[in-house]
């Protein structure tokens, strides 16, 4: 049997194909959609391809080789044309730095189609999805339809003011993550709270913000709870030791906050 991809036998193409390292095969598969058959047919396993995304970033990894996807709005000067998951879109790439560009109309869209491209086409799953306040909840909950497990949903921001949570997306992108655990290192624009944080997560790392209460800590399900700038009394936490001995939090095993002052007798007052 021949492969009009490379006019030779499939033995002969299929050693070729796996030949290619993973962003070799990937940029092929762009070529068309027989293209992307003939890769994923004769490419062979990997065990070790990650991808980490954003709204309109993926990154592919595999072991020490990496290539970034930047989607932007389209720009009608580019003249290549790829296939992505069956879709045709103008690209350029960049071998050098291992990075490529695709333009859309809306970049979330071409994120969301090189994603089910990626996975199609490897077999693999994305790992960790970074949100932002450009990203709301709209893409964190695609990508939890889209996989039966998401690892880790890390809600980011750079120190720019114009740029803080406003504290209702932030709330809603806290509540509406099912993935393993969720890393928050992201300013607030507005006094915030959340009343009744009844989550359950492998791991809950908040990082920046001092809006968590005792009461949030007491209600979530997590086997690691790790907060930083916020610092608690040692009343506050002796109503946790408290909660916990009494059979509270179960599933808890690490524990990390900080207290305002060294004082262990208001810390395990009482029974």
């Amino acid at each position: 049997m021949a492969f009009d991809l490379f006019r030779l036998p499939q033995l002969a193409s299929s050693n070729i194909i796996k030949a290619m390292n993973t962003t070799e095969q990937f940029l092929m598969s762009l070529c068309s959609r027989r293209t992307f058959s003939i890769i994923k047919t004769l490419r062979g396993k990997s065990e070790n391809i990650r991808m980490v995304v954003d709204n309109i970033n993926l990154v592919l990894i595999d072991d020490n080789e990496g290539l970034t996807s930047f989607q932007q709005a389209i720009d009608p000067c580019r003249k290549e044309i790829v296939t992505v998951n069956g879709h045709p879109t103008f690209l350029t790439h960049n071998m050098r730095t291992a990075r490529i560009r695709t333009y859309w109309v809306e970049p979330i869209v071409g994120t969301m189609e090189l994603i089910e491209h990626v996975s199609n086409l490897f077999g693999t799953q994305v790992n960790k999805v970074f949100i932002d306040n450009d990203s709301g909840t709209e893409f964190m909950n695609w990508m939890q339809r889209l996989q039966k497990s998401l690892r880790m949903v890390r809600v980011t921001l750079d120190d720019s003011m114009e740029r803080q949570f406003e504290p209702e997306d932030l709330k809603d992108i806290i509540m509406e993550c099912e993935a393993e655990r969720i890393q928050l290192t992201v300013q607030h624009s507005k006094p915030f709270e959340i009343k009744d944080l009844h989550q359950k997560f492998y791991g809950f790392e908040s990082f920046r913000g001092t809006w968590i209460t005792v009461g949030n800590l007491m209600t979530l399900d997590c086997i690691c709870i790790a907060v930083q700038e916020k610092k608690f009394t040692c009343t506050e936490m002796n109503r946790f030791i408290k909660h916990w001995v009494n059979g509270g939090s179960p599933r808890i095993r690490i524990f990390r906050v900080e207290v305002t002052e060294q004082n262990n007798e208001a810390l395990f007052e009482g029974d």
